[in-house]
């Protein structure tokens, strides 16, 4: 089996590592994730679009 997992909490987050290394098992396991936190910027992005 494959997982793609995506997140914007940055590669090095407590909770992406914990749900890759129980995927890991189970297949291959390919990861998706900024070098840093990220959560806010998308949000950020779209208030400066209805500026």
């Amino acid at each position: 089996m494959r997982f793609l997992i995506t997140n914007d909490d940055g590669i090095y987050a407590e909770g992406l590592r914990t749900l890759v290394e129980t995927l890991t098992s189970l297949g291959d396991v390919c990861i998706v994730a900024p070098n840093q936190e990220r959560s806010r910027s998308r949000h950020n992005s779209q208030s400066a679009a209805k500026d």
